[in-house]
């Protein structure tokens, strides 16, 4: 065993391991328990010619149907994501988490009808929506969304989170999964402050203790 595998052993006997990219082999590769791809992931990797055939079917299966237009391609990324989404699902024994589309992070009726149509085809194809996680930014209206997709049995991963306040927004609605970007809130820290971390448990948005783990930088605010 190479001290890398066993590594990522000993991670996995303390976490779940997610994860997140479009690429299959990798996933074969390190065996996560669940995977969370986005849409520019799932882009990237259906340019690769080993995933080539799941745009191309996707495309059959869908321009000699009644679209056109706008709505056409929108089926396409629709049924391109479902397709990768069943692929992966049969690598990880746990779930996947499918994006809906970011220019819907604002329109609560929206994300909860596309999350509908994402979750009614996985089930067409015969996956359960057990396995799945509708992926949702965590906007004041994301939010929303999501309660309203939880009460149907709809799990949700809310991602594009960055503060206390959105965390303890998407409890009070009682979502399945939140993404917090610690990454992110990092750079924010660094840029603001100038200062770097020295440890692992001093990381801003990691550290329960660290004062910029409440930043309010990006929180939710409720509409008036």
């Amino acid at each position: 065993m190479t001290q890398s595998t066993s590594q990522l052993e000993q991670l996995k006997s303390l976490t779940t391991i997610v994860a997140d990219t479009g690429d299959f082999e990798t996933m074969r590769q390190y065996s996560p328990q669940d995977a969370t791809t986005n849409p520019s992931l799932i882009l990237k990797a259906s340019q690769q010619a080993e995933y080539r055939h799941l745009v191309d079917q996707a495309i059959t299966e869908l321009k000699s149907g009644p679209l056109s237009g706008d709505a056409l391609v929108d089926g396409i990324i629709d049924r391109i994501l479902i397709l990768f989404g069943k692929e992966i699902l049969n690598i990880v024994p746990g779930r996947v988490s499918t994006e809906t589309d970011a220019r819907l992070s604002f329109d609560t009726e929206g994300t909860v009808e596309k999350a509908r149509t994402l979750i009614g085809l996985y089930e067409k194809d015969g996956i359960s929506r057990d396995r799945i996680l509708i992926k949702i930014a965590s906007t004041w209206e994301g939010i929303r969304a999501a309660e309203v997709l939880q009460k149907e049995g709809i799990h949700c991963n809310l991602t594009l989170l960055f503060s206390l306040t959105q965390a303890v927004a998407c409890a009070d609605a009682k979502v399945q999964l939140i993404s917090p970007f610690v990454g992110r809130i990092y750079d924010w820290f660094k840029a603001k402050t100038g200062e770097e971390y020295v440890g692992a448990d001093e990381i801003p948005g990691y550290n329960p203790s660290s004062a910029s783990t409440t930043t309010t930088k990006n929180s939710i605010t409720r509409p008036k």
